[in-house]
């Protein structure tokens, strides 16, 4: 009888000692919510203006308008919203000129304080705007990292992808984010057009801000005008076009599928140079 109280005793020591030892991911104040949701409507007015200066003029004083309350955040807090506030500045500079010298010193700093700040931790344990923000900057920092770098960072994210969805399974981002892992990926490293379509298509039926709406309406019709079906194309594209009527940017995609290319295709910098080529001829 001795051995067997010993036992259970054992046992539930084992099973107290695993569930305190179970982890969770950081969950972000209401203010830091908040703070966030309203970073995304920022990014997704920057499509209203006429120039790339002029939105990049607008990030600066956006970010100054709002760095004592990022500063108020925890440290992962406002990373994520340091990391939203470099994209945006960052695709501003690409799109000026993707060999713009000024992109590495946008994003070199956000990474390293990113990479620093998540050592040791895992998509488990990470706040997902964390995990999902620092994959935007990783993922724009790879052509500035050494190649086997790139891979093994690569790798890793689409485990992390993974984590996040499995836990945010309507949350549109990480399903966008996992769309384009798919779609860039060579087969060999998992990648799938098919798959990639299946996230781009469950992100746009989960979309409920304008942000995810527009963005969410614009891979979708993108991935259709890959697959060859302009009808679907069109139909996405006046989605997002309802969200926020007028942009340059769905201009932009309109010119550019006129030609034979999508979204998918300008955002490799294999390609850019020459679509852009191309466009300044029509």
């Amino acid at each position: 009888m001795k051995n067997l109280k010993k036992a259970i005793f054992a046992i539930s020591a084992i099973l107290t000692f695993s569930f305190a030892q179970k982890t969770f991911a950081a969950e972000f104040s209401e203010a830091e919510n908040t703070l966030i949701s309203e970073i995304f409507d920022f990014r997704l007015t920057l499509r209203s203006y006429a120039t790339a200066d002029e939105c990049i003029e607008k990030i600066i004083s956006y970010r100054e308008s709002i760095n004592e309350k990022i500063n108020s955040f925890s440290e992962e807090a406002q990373i994520v919203c340091t990391n939203m506030l470099a994209t945006a500045q960052y695709n501003c500079e690409y799109e000026k000129d993707m060999h713009s010298p000024k992109m590495e010193p946008i994003l070199r700093p956000q990474y390293e304080r990113l990479t620093k700040y998540s050592a040791g931790k895992t998509a488990e344990t990470l706040n997902p705007w964390f995990v999902l923000t620092s994959a935007d900057i990783t993922n724009s920092m790879m052509q500035f990292l050494p190649r086997s770098a790139s891979i093994t960072v690569g790798l890793q994210e689409k485990k992390d992808y993974a984590v996040v969805v499995k836990n945010n399974p309507q949350m549109p981002f990480a399903l966008t984010l996992s769309g384009w892992w798919y779609y860039y990926a060579p087969a060999v490293g998992g990648g799938s057009n098919s798959k990639a379509g299946e996230f781009f298509k469950k992100a746009q039926k989960y979309a409920v801000s304008s942000y995810d709406k527009y963005y969410c309406n614009i891979n979708l019709a993108q991935f259709y005008f890959e697959q060859k079906d302009t009808q679907k194309c069109g139909i996405y594209m006046e989605e997002a076009e309802k969200v926020l009527p007028g942009t340059r940017y769905i201009e932009l995609l309109k010119k550019m599928n006129k030609i034979g290319y999508s979204l998918f295709d300008y955002n490799m910098n294999s390609r850019r140079e020459k679509i852009d080529k191309k466009l300044l001829k029509q």
